[in-house]
């Protein structure tokens, strides 16, 4: 069921293109405004203090889960080197380009937050199921506008509607991917770590697209609406879980 509920906000996302025209620049930042709020509250609040808790009898180490968090925190912003920040609502015209970097950036990107996610009934994870769940909520709001930006630019670009789907598919997939990796090897044993390396690059996608400002540094109105609004759903979405 999970798989399916990764799948899904891809493919609501193609939707949201082809039916409701929602590859607008000015729509895709808004709506990127709302998720980054909507991840750092949750990251904030539920996620990054539960990697501090002790489940099954395992102590945390405060150094190596700081490392990690840093760890993630860098390795988006190699990330964004490579996906030109797609995933935090840049959308760029690549003027008939084959957009090989930024589809290879952001396949990494949804492959490595799924790791974190794991089996939810092995033994080996290191946070309760309720962290899991907010997890796997915050990766599907995250990848619903970051899908929207990715098809936009494909076809923006003039690609064939196939070929841009079949590149929307393989990122698709990446999460998927990543969660069955991350829940059935040698990886399983290490869900706090991994845990600790997606907080950094939901802690730096968040950062990123609330912190980004115009060129004379106003926040327009819109923008602190969507925030406002995804700061409220991520309160009550701790609140009342």
């Amino acid at each position: 069921m999970d798989y399916l509920v990764l799948l899904s906000s891809i493919a609501l996302g193609a939707v949201a293109v082809f039916w409701f025209q929602l590859a607008n620049p000015k729509r895709i930042k808004l709506l990127n405004a709302f998720t980054g709020a909507y991840l750092l509250t949750l990251t904030m609040l539920h996620l990054l203090p539960d990697l501090y808790e002790l489940h099954e009898g395992v102590v945390p180490k405060p150094l190596v889960i700081g490392a990690c968090i840093l760890a993630g925190f860098f390795v988006q912003i190699a990330l964004d080197a490579i996906s030109l920040g797609v995933e935090h609502g840049h959308s760029h015209h690549l003027h008939g380009r084959m957009p090989v970097g930024v589809v290879l950036g952001l396949c990494l990107h949804a492959f490595v937050e799924a790791l974190a996610l794991g089996d939810a009934s092995s033994r080996h994870t290191a946070h309760e199921l309720a962290t899991r769940h907010f997890l796997l909520i915050s990766i599907v709001v995250h990848n619903f506008p970051v899908s929207i930006a990715l098809l936009g630019m494909l076809l923006h670009c003039g690609m064939k509607r196939s070929s841009a789907l079949a590149l929307l598919g393989l990122f698709a997939a990446m999460a998927p991917l990543g969660m069955f990796v991350g829940g059935h090897t040698a990886l399983a044993n290490y869900s706090r770590e991994l845990m600790a390396v997606v907080i950094g690059i939901f802690m730096h996608i968040a950062t990123t697209i609330l912190f980004e400002s115009s060129d004379v540094h106003r926040f327009p109105l819109g923008k602190l609406t969507a925030v406002v609004l995804g700061l409220a759903l991520g309160i009550a979405s701790v609140m009342f879980h």
